[in-house]
């Protein structure tokens, strides 16, 4: 005969399913009170009690407590099922309220141990005397390595005003993380674990009594799809703005859905303190059950970071099918049937909550936008297509603007954009117009000028406000490593003709290669004193810009020499490609030249950097000329065109309502 199996059950597993079942103090708490509601309970009160080591959690309710039947039979036994399936002799109801039960593996009281370390349960049933025990997680863990029983301690039950029946949590010996989670915000935190807190189950943190509108939630929309039985008037909002929506999914028996999906505003109202709410939570039983479904997709549009909710479904939860949550009961297993409806109805869902936010963004954009005159007067003077198109574009800025000068801005972008389409068309014009009537041309140009002007006029405040930024917020170390980093590529800094770099990816490498050549000779010191030396091709000149240490300071012969070099290895280049015009070398250094000291000597230097073609700037005097250049600019464009008019009171407007 084969020898007999025995499948034995290791006291480790206690490790996984209870002793670390949980990450935060709200979710451990939720465990307890829900097996409040299932003991009957008509009030939890949750308090804190204590300073620093002695500090205390007290969990306290009503309900039907506990005789020594119960606490051996049922409490102390890890994974004793209350209901569990329809060949199951359990309960599906409370036995005095006929509540919903809401605990199902037997593990959730020891969901205290993942915040404490020591658990006192004080309990009684009616008509029987007060019991008391104490768990301890090192006591358990020591029992749990040495592969015996753990045997709690009974311990004299302190007085407790039960009134005819009750339990008494007292979680001590608490973990450091813990504290933090004891904020003002606990009862906020608890409110959004539950829906069935009511006059008929209150929860009390601290004294205060915990309602639906802790959560904090509604204030925040703007927007909202509604289900089933949910109290629609919670949404304080216009009625367009609140849509009731199918419930049912499909499935067998026909699943439904009790609760809401919103948006709000602006992102930014769903990062509560530490809490982010962008996060759409399943609750089963009246208790959260799935922290975010939200996590099951991979929805990247931008709608989803505005997105928040609460969803009941009893259905994944039902006593006379499989138990499909997970051993931390915070998750489900996601390819049963009744998650993968829920998955689908959501995405679905998701899609809806997409289009009505666009469609309501675009109406809104519209309505924000002509609240500025410029931008209504300007508006009003389209017609057709393209009046339809710019309402089109209120919407879209509407939706990815983040506050008003974000706003703003894009309004200005916008108009010209339209104004320079509009005329590219007016240009084609230009060959049917009649010769005897150029009067129609000449305004024509005048209003294209008016256009370019414009553009340039923008631009070139966006770059005087680069400027300012890096003239008053960096030291002369930082300096060093933000020009370097912005100066090839923003030439505009070293003369405001020079937009952008025109070499082409060949000539740029053979010129490099021919540089780092000269570089690879240098000394030790001569490397040590330069932080880079690259080649640009703009405005038909042909630049070498070299980047001097902050702590360099060289001679005017001793820097002469060394960029000669250069300036003769790219003439040998540019020789052989047959490319003409002028070579400008640019040295940007830390501190003035050693003979700059001296006024006579200085001048002799420059005379002689002149004849070289090479210009010698600080840093600091690279930031106070470029300043001086865009300002002086813009001092001399104080005339207004007509839509340089329209982008100034698009600036000015006061948007007070963001």
């Amino acid at each position: 005969m084969p020898q007999e199996r025995v499948l034995k059950i290791d006291l480790n597993v206690l490790n996984h399913l209870g002793l670390n079942l949980y990450s935060n103090v709200p979710a451990v708490l939720a465990e307890l009170i829900a097996n409040a509601w299932d003991a009957d309970a008509s009030k939890v009160k949750v308090s804190v009690a204590g300073q620093g080591q002695d500090k205390k959690i007290i969990i306290q309710d009503d309900g039907s407590g506990m005789d020594d039947e119960d606490l051996d039979k049922k409490f102390l036994i890890v994974g004793y099922q209350r209901r569990g399936n329809a060949k199951q002799n359990t309960e599906d109801m409370t036995q005095s309220k006929k509540r919903l039960v809401m605990g199902r593996k037997g593990i959730g009281k020891l969901s205290a141990f993942s915040i404490a370390r020591k658990i006192q349960i004080i309990t009684k049933k009616e008509n029987t005397q007060t019991l008391a025990i104490e768990l301890d997680a090192d006591k358990i863990r020591e029992a749990i390595e040495n592969r015996r029983e753990y045997h709690p301690l009974n311990i004299t039950p302190e007085a407790v005003d039960f009134g005819a029946s009750g339990t008494k949590f007292i979680l001590s010996n608490l973990k450091k993380r813990v504290d933090a989670s004891l904020d003002r915000n606990l009862r906020q935190r608890i409110a959004r674990r539950f829906s069935i807190i009511s006059e008929d189950f209150e929860v009390f943190i601290n004294g205060e009594k915990v309602t639906l509108d802790d959560r904090n939630y509604f204030g925040k929309l703007e927007y909202a799809l509604v289900y089933g039985n949910f109290d629609q008037s919670r949404f304080k909002h216009d009625e367009k703005y609140v849509a009731p929506r199918e419930n049912k999914l499909g499935g067998q028996p026909t699943y439904s859905v009790n609760g809401w999906i919103g948006l709000v505003k602006e992102s930014g109202a769903l990062q509560d303190g530490a809490d982010n709410l962008n996060k759409i939570s399943v609750l089963a039983r009246g208790k959260v059950a799935l922290e975010n479904i939200l996590d099951s997709y991979r929805e990247g549009g931008l709608y989803t970071k505005y997105i928040i909710g609460e969803l009941e479904a009893d259905f994944l939860d039902l006593t006379e099918q499989e138990d499909i949550a997970t051993s931390s009961r915070q998750d489900f297993i996601q390819i049963d049937q009744r998650f993968v409806h829920l998955r689908q109805f959501v995405e679905k869902e998701l899609k809806h909550l997409s289009s009505q936010r666009a469609k309501m963004k675009d109406e809104a954009g519209a309505e924000k936008a002509l609240e500025i005159p410029a931008v209504k007067n300007w508006y009003e003077s389209l017609q057709g297509d393209t009046k339809t198109a710019a309402k089109k574009l209120f919407g879209r800025i509407n939706q990815i603007a983040v506050d008003s000068e974000h706003r703003k801005t894009l309004y200005k972008h916008g108009v010209l954009a339209f104004e320079h389409l509009h005329h590219k068309e007016k240009l084609n014009e230009l060959e049917q117009l009649d010769i005897n009537n150029l009067e129609v041309a000449v305004s024509l140009f005048s209003e294209l000028d008016d256009i370019e002007a414009s553009w340039y006029y923008q631009i070139t405040k966006g770059r005087l406000e680069v400027i300012r930024k890096l003239s008053g917020n960096v030291t002369e170390n930082a300096l060093e490593k933000i020009i370097q980093r912005h100066i090839y590529e923003h030439l505009w800094l070293l003369d405001p003709s020079w937009d952008r770099a025109t070499e082409t990816p060949t000539q740029e490498r053979s010129v490099a290669s021919a540089f780092k050549a000269i570089s690879d000779r240098l000394n030790l010191e001569e490397k040590k004193g330069r932080v880079d030396i690259r080649y640009k091709k703009t405005a038909g000149k042909h630049v070498i810009i070299e980047l001097k240490r902050s702590s360099v300071k060289a001679s005017t012969s001793t820097l002469m020499g060394q960029v000669d070099k250069y300036i003769s290895a790219l003439r040998k280049q540019l020789k052989a490609t047959h490319e003409n015009g002028a070579i400008e070398a640019i040295c940007l250094v830390g501190k003035e030249l050693t003979d700059w000291e001296d006024t006579e000597r200085r001048q002799e230097s420059e005379k002689a950097l002149n004849a070289k073609n090479i210009r010698v700037i600080t840093y600091q005097q690279l930031i106070k000329d470029a300043e001086a250049s865009y300002r002086q600019y813009l001092d001399k464009k104080q005339e207004k065109g007509r839509i340089k008019k329209i982008l100034d009171e698009i600036d000015e407007f006061n948007d007070t309502a963001s």
